[in-house]
């Protein structure tokens, strides 16, 4: 699923820097150099997400946030220099749904990002993941035509393979998508889930790459 992403900034160098890495990580990328100039694409493209800067003339952020959120465009992210409470707290209530702090890891930045589309996209029909069928409307995962049964933990980790595949992703990331957090000191709770996921789904799923994670191939 090609996920399209609005990058609103009026910094030139961080705008063509979020488009570059972004584009490498597989999403299709519009930019807009304020926050006027924005809400017109948002409107026209319907992006699956907009990445929004703060602080920008003519319209913020803030406001172009509430904008976005009032009409249901599209879900927000806000781009800042600052991860002050106070801050995110006025940004959550102006509707953006996360925070992404500069300067920032183009991986980890990914996979908020289609993460954050999982949240809120709609229901889809069914979709592939090797020789799995999922139907995210029922929750429901066939193999050949036979259902699976996964805990929750085991649900959202497929999806977190699904939304990235071909992608390799680290312990710590994997963590803080699905449990909230990536400062735990022992990432074992990763291998543990991913080896009874793999139990569930079977062979020919999720692939380990040494020293660096766990992938879903693309195929």
């Amino acid at each position: 699923m090609s996920i399209t992403v609005l990058v609103v900034e009026d910094d030139e160098d961080v705008r063509e820097t979020t488009r570059l890495v972004l584009e490498r990580q597989g999403f299709t990328v519009r930019t807009a150099a304020d926050g006027a100039e924005g809400y017109e694409l948002a409107l026209e493209l319907q992006p699956d997400v907009a990445v929004v800067d703060i602080g920008m003339p003519r319209v913020d952020g803030l406001t172009l946030t509430r904008m976005l959120a009032g009409s249901g465009t599209c879900p927000v992210p806000l781009l800042t220099a600052r991860d002050l409470p106070e801050d995110q707290v006025i940004g959550f209530e102006a509707g953006a749904f996360d925070f992404v702090t500069k300067p920032f890891d183009s991986r980890v930045l990914a996979a908020r990002l289609r993460s954050l589309v999982r949240r809120t996209a709609p229901p889809a029909g069914p979709e592939s993941l090797g020789p799995l069928e999922i139907d995210r409307a029922a929750r429901r995962v066939t193999r050949q035509g036979e259902a699976l049964t996964l805990s929750p933990t085991e649900y959202d980790l497929l999806m977190l393979f699904l939304e990235n595949r071909g992608i390799v992703l680290s312990r710590a990331t994997i963590l803080r998508e699905v449990w909230g957090d990536s400062s735990w000191s022992d990432e074992h709770i990763v291998d543990v889930n991913i080896q009874r996921l793999r139990r569930r789904v079977g062979p020919g799923v999720i692939t380990t790459v040494r020293g660096a994670g766990y992938r879903a191939d693309a195929a």
